[in-house]
């Protein structure tokens, strides 16, 4: 075994110097919503002559969220989003997701100007318009989604030039056209690193969360279990968030109940497991965190056998209530679930869903909707006739100002082997089916169905009287045999400011643990406080990276060789002291910009 430890502070004027080496360009956007779900910031559905613009209705085509544009144009008319805005960047792109109905014809175009010049977007200026980013062009395939990208610039707008419109202009006959997602983005270049390890890297996984909420393909909360290290509990949405292209994190000194524990203090934690794994490459992230008495950050991964149980024994249950006959301002909305079957170590998550376009008739687990990962609330250990209540109010108002209905998604996520049964809306007894109480008035479920995965999954169970939702075990994630635990950026407020610290821990937690740590690693200061933390992982080694310097590595042929999955966390507690004497206002952030994963394809 061979152990290296190299601690070094270098000026400012070096490190840039060696960054110039490895810097490539990249794209950062700020943006400004024009339609999600519903048009916003000033904008509105928009047609001329005999044309139409409309929502979309349920099984038609969305590209995310609940709702999209339907753009029906004939000839010489138009359909599509009226914007009416000066674009708000110095270089701005006009964005939207774009879906072609087989059959139809027609042209994509916009409109600027006081004089309402309409600009067709074809070959000609096929230089300034990009779509699935490529040079812009009509021949793209029909029925499925394509995101164009206008590059506002190089058509010349005057300063002070209004965009009027996105949409189509129709064919002869009838062209049909979906649009979803626009925005003004801002076009601006920045610098990121390739990872400074040697070797042929390809990007294996990205998140930059510049969505509004967690992608559900990347991400879900806890990891294969729900409970933390330290003294805080996982509380889910009171503690993590999406917002202005961040994944925040809040950990805080407040009463949480979880199952039969009550915890002093609410932290957070997300991973991929499920969803990402990967054996060896280069794993990074650009995180700033607070220097806070208490605090715990850590960017770190655990050892992923891919062994996740049966997905025949898997369910989960969906309900959708119709918010039409509410009033358009929400004071209180609550979601009463009452449970008819359960044991003490039952677990459910209520979530929302990220769209309501499905039917208690048809849905099943192949055509379920995905699921907002960041859920409302988490129980453990409900017993038989519990009513579980969840405050919706944020939500309800939301799908409301949309147009939309409000659909939830009951979950385990967390292998607890458990059948919990709830009553659904064919409950016999009608005072057992579930209700949602908006500004103290009862509004009815219109759609339930449990899903079930494995060989069930083409399956529809809308119509039964009880919901169901099960997870299974499965032996996964362990630190024994092949197995580690990899701590690349581990933080204890304890220790003041500018310090970091890596380590590898491996066969448990108990009698046999064993581990090698870096010892405190001292960061430079940056204008905006953030850092780079990676891990270059290869065969019998390790080598941690703060801001694309060295700055410890560790060789053995005991080092992880086991696909591992990614888990970011704010906890609270550990060691050194760092559990006794916080202060009881204790409130500490941490902010993640990108997660990035590479692969060497050497």
């Amino acid at each position: 075994m061979k152990l290296t430890l190299k601690i070094r502070r270098i000026k400012g004027k070096f490190l840039l110097s060696f960054y110039i080496l490895l810097v490539l360009p990249h794209i950062s956007i700020a943006e400004t919503v024009l339609f999600d779900d519903y048009p916003q910031n000033g904008t509105s559905l928009w047609s001329t002559s005999s044309s139409e613009s409309s929502l979309t209705q349920i099984d038609e085509p969305v590209a995310d969220g609940d709702k999209a544009i339907v753009m029906s144009a004939h000839h010489w008319t138009q359909s599509g989003l009226r914007i009416a805005q000066v674009p708000p960047y110095e270089d701005t792109i006009l964005e939207a997701k774009i879906y072609r109905k087989s059959g139809s014809k027609g042209t994509l175009m916009f409109r600027r100007g006081e004089n309402s010049l309409k600009i067709n977007l074809d070959d000609s200026n096929s230089e300034f318009w990009t779509i699935n980013g490529e040079p812009g062009h009509n021949d793209y395939s029909d029925d499925t989604w394509h995101t164009i990208q206008i590059h506002l610039k190089h058509f010349n707008l005057n300063e002070g030039e209004n965009v009027l419109a996105v949409g189509i202009q129709g064919p002869y006959g009838t062209g049909i056209f979906y649009m979803d997602s626009v925005y003004f983005k801002e076009n601006k270049s920045i610098v990121t690193t390739n990872p400074p390890a040697p070797g042929n890297w390809v990007l294996t996984f990205e998140d930059d969360f510049n969505q509004n909420t967690l992608n559900p393909d990347k991400w879900k909360v806890g990891k294969q279990y729900l409970g933390m290290s330290g003294i805080a509990a996982n509380a889910g949405s009171e503690n993590i968030s999406v917002e202005n292209g961040m994944l925040m994190f809040k950990a805080e000194r407040e009463l949480f109940s979880q199952g039969d524990k009550t915890h002093h203090y609410k932290g957070a934690e997300i991973s991929t497991f499920g969803q990402f794994r990967q054996q060896y490459g280069y794993f990074e992230a650009k995180i700033k965190y607070d220097s806070i008495h208490g605090t715990w950050p850590a960017f770190w991964l655990l050892a992923d056998k891919g062994i996740y149980g049966s997905d025949t024994y898997r369910r989960q249950a969906l309900l959708k209530f119709s918010l039409d006959d509410i009033t358009d301002t929400v004071d209180s909305a609550l979601l009463k679930l009452k449970v008819s079957k359960a044991t003490n170590k039952s677990s459910v998550a209520v979530h929302k869903t990220l769209s309501s376009d499905w039917s208690q008739s048809t849905v099943t687990w192949d055509t379920k909707p995905k699921i907002d990962p960041i859920w409302f609330t988490h129980r453990y250990g409900v017993s038989s006739g519990d009513i579980i209540k969840v405050d919706v109010t944020d939500y309800i108002q939301k799908q409301k100002n949309a147009g939309s209905d409000a659909s939830f998604a009951l979950v385990d996520n967390y292998m607890r082997k458990q059948l919990l049964e709830i009553f659904s809306n064919e409950a016999k007894n009608s005072a057992d089916r579930p209700v949602l109480v908006v500004n103290d008035t009862n509004i009815g479920i219109t759609d339930d169905a449990t899903v079930r995965g494995g060989e069930y999954a083409k399956e529809n169970y809308g119509e039964v009287p009880i919901l169901l939702v099960k997870d299974v075990w499965g032996d996964t994630s362990t630190t024994f045999g092949r197995g580690m635990e990899f701590d690349i950026m581990e933080y204890l407020g304890v220790w003041g400011g500018g310090v970091s610290w890596a380590a590898l821990h491996w066969d448990g937690y108990g009698s046999k643990h064993a581990s090698v740590e870096s010892d405190k690693l001292y960061l430079n200061e940056t204008e905006d406080y953030f850092h780079l933390f990676g891990m270059h992982w290869a065969p019998n080694y390790v080598g941690m990276y703060i801001d694309g310097e060295k700055v410890w590595e560790h060789e053995s042929e005991r080092i992880g060789s086991l696909p591992s999955y990614v888990i970011l966390s704010l906890q609270v507690g550990g060691w050194d002291g760092n559990t006794r004497n916080i202060d009881d206002d204790f409130v500490a952030t941490m902010l993640v910009d990108y997660v990035k994963v590479w692969k060497n394809q050497e």
